[in-house]
């Protein structure tokens, strides 16, 4: 599947990732640099829309494109309950341009 070439701006990378967690299960890494969640872009709000995308897509896919150490790459994320915190399982840092 093409990334989409107007969409190629990180709005944060994962500093974090729990062993076991809905994010490590689905194929997020540490050093990801997310480009796109759901429908969540570079803009104004990211965490409080990046939350609101999560809880509103609990238990369902949601497509997820990140930079991995300069390749792009689709991937679909499931936020989920688990036995940890919140519904992915993993730290961010905001990526401030």
């Amino acid at each position: 599947m093409e990334v989409d070439p107007v969409v190629r701006i990180p709005f944060a990378m994962i500093d974090e990732i729990a062993e076991d967690s809905p994010a490590a299960e689905d194929g997020l890494q540490l050093g990801d640099e997310i480009v796109k969640f759901g429908n969540v872009e570079i803009g104004e709000r990211l965490q409080e829309r990046f939350m609101s995308e999560a809880q509103s897509n609990q238990g369902c896919p949601v497509s997820v494109v990140v930079n991995r150490r300069g390749a792009f790459l689709n991937l679909t994320v499931t936020p989920r309950p688990w036995r940890g915190r919140g519904l992915l399982g993993y730290l961010f840092i905001l990526v401030i341009l």
